[in-house]
């Protein structure tokens, strides 16, 4: 009677043990696999000559990591292709394969990287599962937030790079998706003459197909050739690898940094030249000489129409681009009293010359502003043979909306007299205003 009633509790005791195993059937789209994990098990088998005593067990998957071992436990470990970022370093030599003219030091940002400028990126991504990627491509991502919590962009196709994309791809000495032929970087594997696992690829664009294959375990060297195309000035951004084939960013590895640069100060410069009388320009070629500080008409003849022309030239990287505004001081009058009327047309509202100046008045003057696409889109001077007054009250004349590098713009003036007018020597004065909108 003893031994039957401790048999009872040693089973009790079996079943508690088991109740806390686990097994899961592990499916795909064509496939099955049941029950991947084993339980505990225990036991033993006889016959009329042998017994065999048996036990072992597995309850858990994992993944133990040691200083120099790797245990994977399970039946079947699942896992994916995982690369993290690790070191970089910005290059300015973007011509060359290789680059060697660094912007800054290793892990380090640089300053004052200017508007429109190509530069390199080689940074490292280790693969940390021991799991090899193939045909992977890699584009970058930029935010000004150092987490890319908010405001994650993704860098612009050249084909697609326009004034206000922030940062676009760039051409640069290395053909897209081609093997880089040197490793640059300090923690990267062996890369030498293109050969090596090393060796990443350049990459001047975010959707070509690659071929790549990143190898399990490698530390590899990746290039990546962008310019800014209306980045905010005095601004710090980070960028990170994107992992196109997975569609999955890549992640810091322990202890790592994302690339970063910070852009250069906000910076304006404003050139106003005179035109040469001869100068075609905005339909008219100009009938006199103009200086940056005068526009001589000199002595005019009854019912000529005579043409001046001065040309400004903007160099800025605000991010929202500039205005230029114009007014005059006075009419243009001589001393007696006497004045030359300007023409019917204003700045909201150009009209034709021959409907601005009427045909009853002794004289006529106006401009043209030459920007085709003022604020907001408005197209007012966009025909040539279009004329305003100039006022007192300061109005555009040119505009854009991003940054720009030597943009001109020329702004015609024309006058006209007729036997009425009373003789004698007229002027006034303009003033330009040059607004950046950082």
């Amino acid at each position: 009677m003893r031994e039957e009633s401790f048999s009872v509790i040693f089973l009790v005791l079996l079943l508690g043990i088991v109740s806390f195993v686990r097994a899961e059937d592990s499916t795909s789209t064509n496939f099955i696999s049941r029950d991947p994990v084993m339980s505990d098990f225990g036991g033993d088998a006889t016959s009329a000559n042998f017994e065999a005593i048996n036990s072992g067990g597995q309850t858990i998957t994992g993944e133990s990591v040691s200083a120099s071992f790797l245990l994977r436990s399970g039946f079947l470990y699942f896992d994916t292709f995982t690369p993290k970022s690790q070191n970089w370093r910005w290059y300015d030599d973007e011509t060359n394969e290789t680059p060697t003219t660094a912007l800054a030091t290793e892990n380090v940002a640089p300053s004052n990287v200017a508007e429109g400028n190509l530069i390199k990126l080689r940074m490292t991504l280790k693969e940390t599962a021991s799991l090899g990627g193939k045909d992977i491509k890699y584009k970058l991502q930029f935010s000004t937030f150092s987490d890319f919590s908010q405001s994650v962009n993704t860098v612009v196709s050249i084909a697609s790079c326009a004034g206000n994309s922030l940062w676009c791809y760039a051409d640069g000495g290395g053909a897209d998706n081609g093997i880089i032929t040197t490793k640059v970087l300090s923690d990267v594997d062996a890369c030498a003459s293109g050969v090596g696992d090393g060796c990443g690829t350049h990459n001047e664009s975010a959707t070509l197909a690659s071929t790549f294959t990143h190898k399990k375990d490698a530390a590899t060297e990746f290039e990546f050739t962008i310019k800014s195309s209306g980045a905010a000035a005095n601004t710090t951004y980070f960028f990170r690898a994107f992992n196109v084939t997975a569609s999955t960013s890549v992640s810091l590895n322990t202890g790592e940094t994302y690339p970063s640069l910070s852009t250069e100060g906000a910076q304006l410069t404003v050139s106003v030249g005179g035109l040469s009388s001869g100068t075609a320009t905005e339909g008219i070629t100009t009938d006199v000489t103009t200086s940056p500080t005068t526009i001589p008409f000199g002595t005019l003849s009854f019912g000529a129409e005579v043409e001046a022309a001065q040309r400004f030239t903007v160099s800025t990287n605000a991010a929202a681009g500039y205005q230029i505004f114009a007014f005059q001081t006075q009419g243009l009058i001589r001393s007696g009293p006497a004045e030359i009327l300007p023409v019917t047309g204003t700045n909201e509202t150009p009209t034709a010359w021959a409907t601005g100046c009427l045909s009853s008045a002794s004289g006529c003057y106006g401009y043209h502003a030459g920007d085709d696409s003022l604020a907001a889109g408005s197209t007012r001077f966009v025909t040539n043979n279009t004329y305003a007054k100039l006022e007192t009250t300061a109005k555009e004349v040119a505009f854009s909306s991003v940054p720009v590098t030597n943009e001109a713009t020329d702004i015609i003036y024309k006058l006209q007299i007729t036997n009425q007018q009373e003789a004698g020597s007229y002027d006034s004065s303009l003033v330009y205003i040059v607004v950046p909108t950082f």
